[in-house]
């Protein structure tokens, strides 16, 4: 398998976690003059964050404080992840690092 079918893979097996998590976290959010439009935003982005960080943490091998410090502390998003398996799992540093690929 390459790393897009293992990523997918991840991703099914666990969904109805992601999606259940992603509800919950939305959910206390929730104020009365929340729309449903707004609500379901927010949950499908929590759920595309949820997998992202599964798949980097079980498909890649990322550290969880690599995985919770992308995108300035907000964490990673698919974007991130797929470009990664594009580069055959190997990330490329932060600007502060050195200016070699890191592989995880």
């Amino acid at each position: 398998m390459n790393l897009d079918e293992d990523a997918i893979n991840a991703v099914k097996e666990y969904f109805d976690a992601i999606a259940q998590n992603a509800v919950n976290v939305v959910y206390e959010s929730v104020g009365s003059d929340t729309t449903f439009a707004e609500f379901m935003e927010a949950v499908s982005i929590k759920v595309n964050q949820f997998a992202a960080e599964l798949v980097a943490s079980e498909v890649l091998g990322l550290p969880a404080r690599t995985i919770d410090n992308f995108n300035g502390g907000e964490g990673m998003a698919v974007d991130d992840v797929q470009e990664i398996i594009d580069n055959d799992g190997a990330a490329e540093p932060d600007e502060e690092d050195d200016d070699e690929d890191v592989r995880f």
